[in-house]
């Protein structure tokens, strides 16, 4: 009774297949729970950015790994840049760029093959200089492109260091998490390009009817002036023309002396204020089609823009705890600038440097005059703050500017370097890591 007949199966026969299976089953709800998560972070967050950085984070936690990237591809550039990191010193990553053609995720991105790497350091394609930046010691790795359906690939992600041996199962595991985040990032691509191109257009017809609305008022500030001027001619002759024994009523002379002395500068003021308006609005319709505004050269004293940008932002570096000083050359002579546009470039500069500059320290703007034999005034912005990456400051001012910050374009930078070229002028950054940066902005008179 207890002998088996011949083809009947044994228990250990069994045990390979239903091991299979268990580990199938497994795999198979480790996708689904990993899948519902990035599901929900889908439509919880309207940023993609957001998306990513939780699409990101469930990788790590599912696949109990220790820490991951996601490198998005920069077309211009040809480079990988990394946008979100979660491992120790990440803040030396973000924006860090290398060739799309260098390390493991360079040949998956190009060959847009999943990879799964044991023993990274003795991969010829490891890239080490990663490690080298940020300290952190790469064992093993699973790395898959974000590709979108039947188009090539957007970028990688990768994780690092599982607490377990990776295995095949769970490349496929990440790979159902860069395709549910590769298709995020393409509907939020073309989500913008739909959404800009509608801003676009309204904005054309915004500026168009402000510059309608502004020419009456313009008009009738310009029309208003020579008119009262004209009024308190006639009145004053009127006056000298009474006899000595008849006066003006003591009430009207004093409402005759208050418009008199105020008139002016409220008009001119008002008639200020229409055309800054009517130059913005201009900006942004020429913005729209593509266009440049060129500077509108005035002469006046630097020392006076500086005191604007100043007064707008000192209670933004107190909020935050930074000092913000100005250290101003009383000999700086007049010169001829734009005095918007070199407002908002020591706008831009400053305002970027106070959330990067840690409570106790310091922002300074700083003004010196021409030396002898020079025809330049020379404009500074310098803290004390966390200072900028070799990688990033060697792109500043450039196409290829990025930025240190999440979702960040380095638009900024880019907005000042277009400003001082159009002046004639020249921009320089010196910065050491942890000690500070200090921008240089050289006007010619």
């Amino acid at each position: 009774m207890n002998e088996r007949m011949d083809g009947e199966p044994r228990d250990q026969d069994l045990l390979g297949p239903q091991a299979d299976l268990q580990a199938e089953l497994k795999l198979r709800e480790r996708q689904l729970h990993a899948i519902h998560r990035v599901t929900e972070a889908l439509f919880s967050h309207s940023l993609v950015d957001d998306m990513l950085r939780e699409t990101l984070a469930v990788a790590i936690e599912v696949l109990q790994a220790d820490a991951g990237s996601i490198q998005l591809h920069d077309v211009p550039s040809d480079t990988l840049v990394f946008r979100h990191v979660t491992y120790p010193q990440a803040h030396h990553l973000i924006g860090y760029g290398y060739p799309a053609s260098r390390g493991i995720s360079g040949h998956v991105f190009a060959t847009a093959k999943a990879e799964l790497t044991h023993r990274a350091r003795e991969n010829p394609n490891f890239n080490r200089e990663v490690d080298q930046i940020t300290g952190y010691h790469t064992e093993s790795m699973l790395t898959v492109p974000l590709k979108r359906l039947g188009g090539q690939p957007l970028g990688v992600m990768q994780i690092l260091n599982s607490r377990h041996r990776f295995e095949e199962r769970d490349l496929k595991v990440l790979e159902v998490l860069s395709a549910q985040a590769a298709a995020s990032i393409e509907t939020a691509r073309l989500t913008q390009k739909a959404k800009k191109a509608e801003i676009v257009n309204l904005l054309g017809d915004i500026s168009h009817d402000i510059k309608n609305m502004l020419t009456p008022i313009q008009c009738g500030l310009m029309t208003l002036s020579p008119m009262l001027d004209g009024m308190f001619e006639a009145f004053d002759k009127a006056g000298a023309s009474t006899p000595q024994r008849v006066s003006w009523p003591e009430a009207i002379q004093e409402m005759s002396s208050t418009a008199r002395d105020n008139y002016g500068w409220i008009l001119e003021s008002a008639l200020d204020s229409a055309d800054k308006l009517h130059a913005r609005t201009r900006e942004i319709a020429d913005a729209v089609k593509g266009e440049v505004t060129p500077p509108f050269f005035e002469e006046a004293n630097i020392n006076d823009t500086v005191h604007s940008v100043a007064l707008a932002l000192r209670p933004m570096a107190e909020a935050s705890g930074v000092q913000l000083h100005l250290d101003l050359d009383s000999q700086m002579p007049f010169a001829h600038f734009d005095l918007r546009q070199i407002y908002i470039a020591l706008y831009n500069l400053t305002n970027n440097a106070i959330p990067e500059t840690p409570a106790g320290g310091s922002v300074t703007i700083r003004t010196r005059a021409p030396q002898p034999g020079e025809d330049t005034l020379l404009l500074e912005v310098e803290d004390t703050g966390r200072g900028i990456p070799d990688h990033i400051k060697s792109r500043l001012f450039t196409d290829q500017t990025i930025s240190t910050k999440a979702g960040g374009t380095g638009l900024g930078t880019r907005i000042v370097a277009g400003l001082i070229s159009r002046h004639k002028g020249t921009i320089a950054v010196k910065s050491d890591t942890e000690r500070g940066t200090t921008f240089s902005i050289r006007l010619p008179l």
